[in-house]
């Protein structure tokens, strides 16, 4: 049997939990194997001008903002040795595509790895996509919203992975927010749509 998510609750339980999944460099740094590809070409601007531009390659990415049946946000806790001054963050789960997947396969299968939550296809919403860093990555991130989650499984983590899972209210999420705690871009902007989604942000 899986264990209970447990639950953040005040902004001291997360500095807990994050300083608890810190990365620690334990190697010079080295270069890359291969996993993205740098690629360019120029471009000719309206004014005639000709630029070089360079982008990363990488297969496109789906991030999931699970809710559970009480409201509360799934998320989880990864530790991170990139940026540098960033040694964990909490975000919703995410990952790239394997071959011949679409966006919300991807999301369904990463959630699934990740949490082991699952949601029936009927409350799981597309809620668009957006580019991390348009000037360098070329490939969108898709975002989906799963209503009404329910956790069947343990999760299932690749060879390598660490996370730790958590619940947090949307009470609690926004004090996160407004503290600067979302660090994930991807995170953020998920966040946000589905906020507007579920109709706790309004404009």
């Amino acid at each position: 049997m899986h264990e209970p998510i447990k639950a953040i609750t005040s902004l001291e339980q997360l500095d807990k939990c994050l300083a608890a999944c810190y990365a620690v460099a334990s190697s010079e740094i080295m270069s890359g194997r291969g996993f993205y590809q740098v690629q360019g070409r120029y471009f000719k601007y309206p004014n005639g001008t000709r630029q070089w531009r360079e982008w990363v390659d990488k297969r496109p990415a789906t991030v999931v903002v699970p809710e559970d049946p009480d409201g509360n946000f799934v998320m989880v806790i990864q530790p991170t040795g990139v940026p540098e001054d960033v040694k964990a963050m909490i975000q919703f789960p995410s990952g790239y595509a394997e071959r011949g997947e679409d966006a919300k396969t991807t999301g369904i299968r990463e959630m699934l790895e990740e949490t082991g939550l699952s949601a029936s296809s009927e409350n799981i919403t597309d809620l668009g996509a957006h580019h991390q860093d348009p000037g360098l990555i070329a490939k969108p991130v898709h975002v989906y919203l799963a209503e009404y989650c329910v956790q069947h499984y343990r999760p299932k983590l690749d060879q390598g992975e660490y996370i730790q899972l958590y619940k947090v209210s949307k009470s609690m999420f926004m004090q996160m927010l407004l503290g600067g705690y979302i660090k994930d871009a991807n995170t953020y902007i998920a966040s946000i749509k589905a906020l507007f989604h579920l109709d706790r942000l309004t404009y």
